[in-house]
């Protein structure tokens, strides 16, 4: 007798076009939240990276003019005349020099424009400074060295025809084109040694007659030939930019640098005011 098989069945079932559908629309969900937090956590990666580079050209640019402004008037013995200018106010404050082999103690003069030296400005102040340079203190604000024919002889030296005008080292700061550009008078052209700076901003701290105690910061418009004899201190404020749209939406704001108010353009990039008070080393 043979069994019958007629009514068992093996059947194999998957899923249905509406179970398929489901989880489609289930995965395409999940898809979607996993993309839109991809891409949330990526724009705050490159928001992160936008404000560190701001953070980073706002404290060098601060850094970069501070290291000149202490050296301003520096004079190292006692047998060199004093600086007439350690801060420079007109071109004609500029001196081309002749070293002992005869060389230029400027390498071009023409970079010392009169935009270019210490003015005031409500879309970006100017500073020059001047020091001089010996066996310590041979670089302007490019990095760029006076040569050992031109620097103050030491207080043993005897003997040399080096005039003084040819071991002062000028570093001129001024702001075009959203940088800040550094004038060395041993270089041979401009460098850029901030990006992205929309305004930069100076006061001159006045020290009182029978102290050098700041009595008031005036800016460079306000100042006379004997005031610039008096400045023991520089206020320094820079309005740095990102470098590219970082905001979701556009914002118009003022901002405050020290005497002057900057509204800055409605758009979607970031911005930072950074400060800094350098006293001048040199002064008496």
């Amino acid at each position: 007798m043979k069994a019958d098989n007629t009514h068992i069945q093996n059947k194999q079932q998957g899923f249905s076009l509406i179970e398929l559908l489901i989880a489609m629309v289930i995965g395409l969900f999940l898809l979607t939240g996993m993309a839109s937090s991809f891409m949330s956590s990526k724009k705050a990666s490159v928001d992160r990276d936008q404000l560190s580079v701001l953070e980073d050209n706002g404290r060098f640019a601060l850094e970069i003019i501070g290291k000149a402004v202490e050296l301003a008037g520096y004079t190292p013995i006692a047998n060199v005349k004093t600086l007439p200018n350690k801060i420079i106010s007109d071109t004609s404050h500029i001196v081309q020099g002749e070293c002992s082999d005869d060389s230029d103690s400027i390498i071009d003069p023409t970079l010392f424009s009169a935009t270019r030296i210490t003015l005031d400005n409500a879309d970006g102040d100017a500073l020059t400074v001047a020091y001089y340079g010996d066996s310590n203190v041979f670089r302007d604000c490019g990095g760029n060295e006076l040569p050992t024919t031109c620097r103050v002889p030491s207080a043993t030296s005897t003997g040399s025809t080096l005039k003084s005008e040819a071991s002062v080292i000028y570093s001129a700061f001024s702001l075009e084109n959203n940088n800040i550009y550094c004038t060395g008078s041993r270089g041979n052209a401009r460098e850029v040694i901030a990006e992205n700076i929309e305004n930069i901003q100076f006061l001159y701290g006045i020290k009182n007659i029978t102290s050098n105690a700041v009595e008031r910061y005036l800016n460079a418009s306000d100042m006379t030939a004997s005031l610039w004899d008096r400045v023991v201190s520089i206020q320094i404020a820079v309005l740095v930019r990102s470098a590219s749209p970082v905001r979701s939406t556009t914002e118009q704001k003022i901002y405050s640098l020290l005497d002057q108010k900057i509204t800055a353009p409605d758009d979607k990039y970031q911005r930072a005011v950074f400060t800094s008070t350098v006293r001048i080393r040199n002064t008496l």
